[in-house]
C-alpha cells in the first residue's frame, strides 16, 4: 500500500496529481489549520492573454479565529461562483474539451451550501476523473486521527497499513523521515518537473492549476503529468 498526503486545495497544480496517480490512496489533511497569510489552499493560477490569472475563493474569516480547513466557508458564494464560471468561459471557452467539463464544474460550484471543503472535493473529483486517475481520496477527519507534523503522518500510515509513503521532494527538510523507517515504512520523494504542453495565450507557463492542463489537453493531460515524475529513494 502506497500512500501520500496533502491539504485539500482548490484546483491544484500538476504536482498534486503526480503524487495522487503514484499512490494507492491519498489522505487529505482537512483537520489542518488554515495558514495565516498567503496560502495555495484557496487559490491557484490559470492563464490568460496577459499571463497568469489568479483565482481565489473568498473565505469567511471575520470573528472566526484560526479555522480548520474542514470548517471553512465560502464568503458570498453565489457572487464568487458567477465570477469563477465567467472567468473559465472567457479564457477557455474555445477549447474542444471545454463544454463537457464546464458542465460538471458548474454543477459542482452551484451546489447549495457554503462549505469550502465540499466545493474543493467536488472539483478535485472532476479533475481526477477527467485525467483518468482512480486513486482513492481519504479525509483525515474520517480516520479520526489527529496530531501534527511527522507523528501525525506516521500514525496515518500505520492505520492504513502503508508500506510506502510518497512525499514531495523538498519535504525532507520538514519531515523526520527516520520516523517512518523506524516503522519499516519506505519513503520515496517525488519531484515534479512540469513538462511543456500546448497552451492558449502565447509562451508556456509552468506551475499553473491542472485545470489549465485539462482544458488544453483533455485526458491526455495524464500522460503529460507522467513525463514530469522523478522519484528519489531515501537511504
Amino acid at each position: 500500500m502506497k500512500i501520500s498526503f496533502n491539504q485539500p486545495v482548490f484546483i491544484p497544480w500538476g504536482g498534486f496529481f503526480a503524487r495522487l496517480m503514484s499512490s494507492d490512496q491519498m489522505v487529505l489533511l482537512d483537520e489542518t489549520t488554515l495558514a495565516r497569510g498567503f496560502t495555495y489552499v484557496n487559490r491557484n493560477r490559470i492563464k490568460g492573454p496577459e499571463g497568469e490569472v489568479w483565482i481565489t475563493v473568498p473565505l469567511k474569516r471575520k470573528g472566526r479565529g484560526r479555522q480548520k480547513i474542514k470548517d471553512l466557508e465560502v464568503y458570498e458564494k453565489e457572487r464568487w461562483v458567477k465570477k469563477f464560471l465567467l472567468t473559465l468561459k472567457h479564457y477557455y471557452g474555445k477549447s474542444i474539451y471545454f463544454e463537457p467539463v464546464f458542465t460538471v464544474i458548474r454543477a459542482a460550484a452551484e451546489n447549495p451550501g457554503e462549505n469550502f471543503l465540499s466545493l474543493t472535493l467536488a472539483l478535485l473529483d472532476i479533475l481526477k476523473t477527467g485525467l483518468g486517475i482512480e486513486t482513492e481520496l481519504i479525509l483525515q477527519s474520517r480516520l479520526g486521527i489527529t496530531g501534527r507534523g511527522t507523528p501525525l503522518l506516521v500514525s496515518i500510515a500505520k492505520e492504513l497499513g502503508a508500506h510506502e509513503v510518497i512525499l514531495p521532494y523538498f519535504s525532507e527538510k520538514a519531515v523526520d523521515c527516520a520516523r517512518f523507517r523506524d516503522e519499516h515504512i519506505r519513503v520515496r520523494l517525488l519531484r515534479y518537473l512540469p513538462p511543456q504542453y500546448p497552451q492558449f495565450w502565447g509562451d508556456f507557463l509552468i506551475n499553473l492549476s491542472a485545470l489549465d492542463l485539462f482544458f488544453c489537453c483533455g485526458r491526455d493531460g495524464r500522460a503529460v503529468i507522467e513525463k514530469g515524475l522523478r522519484f528519489y529513494d531515501l537511504p
